[in-house]
């Protein structure tokens, strides 16, 4: 509404800048020639381009979640000792997964 009040008013304004080219001096009319309907033009050209253009799309997009790859236990190479087995523990700290050595 704000702009539809705005741009009424502008046209008011630039209604008094007539582009005509007869001129009144002193009781008289005269021809006048010359460009002073190219002002008027440009002022109004550019106050309905701003007018009626689409407004701009904002698009704001989401960060991605982190989400830690999580790969299959990988059995060490170590030799495993009597009485213990390998065994895939998930670590609270860091979110993954840790081949720990756990007694039998």
């Amino acid at each position: 509404m704000k702009k539809f009040i705005l741009v009424l008013s502008l046209l008011c304004l630039t209604n008094l800048a007539h582009a005509d080219r007869w001129r009144h001096r002193g009781g008289a009319y005269y021809w006048h020639p010359g460009y002073g309907w190219a002002v008027p033009a440009i002022v109004g050209g550019v106050i309905v381009y701003e007018a009626t253009k689409p407004p701009q799309t904002i698009v704001i997009r989401q960060p991605e979640p982190n989400v830690p790859m999580m790969y299959p236990p990988i059995a060490p190479v170590f030799p495993q000792p009597a009485d213990y087995h390998w065994e895939a523990v998930l670590d609270a700290k860091c979110n993954c997964y840790r081949t720990v050595l756990v007694p039998n």
